[in-house]
């Protein structure tokens, strides 16, 4: 007999599968808090969430971070790079969209990415992303990174 509960494995999967992705709430990346309108946590929509995810990937390095390790979340070319004078090639522009592409296109909310413009300046990438989601919406994301 042991001190910590047993769970039947039928019941795990089902709330896994009712509960998980369906809840979360809005962060402003900008201000870097979640959003609180009149004393309450404003909740994502399933777009917000999308494109709040695509957010997050670009803004985190692989492995970096113990909960995203092994996972293989996040961006490595973005981080690996940091610091030497590539980000004005195109190749690393190239490579950059690239990895982007396929990270998003795992998700499983995501149809396709069909357009990523990279714009480099001084110290600051503008990243914009445009989705096309399972659900047919399409929808644009900027993303303003600069730690460079």
């Amino acid at each position: 007999m042991s001190i910590f509960p047993t769970f039947n494995n039928e019941l795990k999967e089902e709330i896994k599968t009712e509960t998980f992705g369906t809840k979360e709430p809005l962060f402003d990346f900008k201000k870097k808090r979640i959003v609180i309108k009149d004393g309450k946590v404003v909740m994502a929509t399933k777009t917000e969430q999308v494109m709040q995810w695509i957010e997050l990937l670009i803004r985190t390095e692989v492995d970096k971070y113990e909960v995203y390790k092994g996972t293989d979340f996040g961006m490595t070319n973005l981080y690996a790079l940091r610091g030497h004078s590539l980000f004005e090639t195109p190749f690393f522009i190239m490579e950059l969209e690239r990895e982007i592409k396929e990270k998003i296109e795992g998700k499983n909310d995501v149809s396709s990415v069909t357009d990523i413009k990279t714009e480099y300046n001084f110290n600051k990438l503008l990243i914009s992303i445009t989705v096309v989601l399972k659900s047919g919406e399409t929808l644009t994301r900027e993303v303003e990174y600069d730690n460079l």
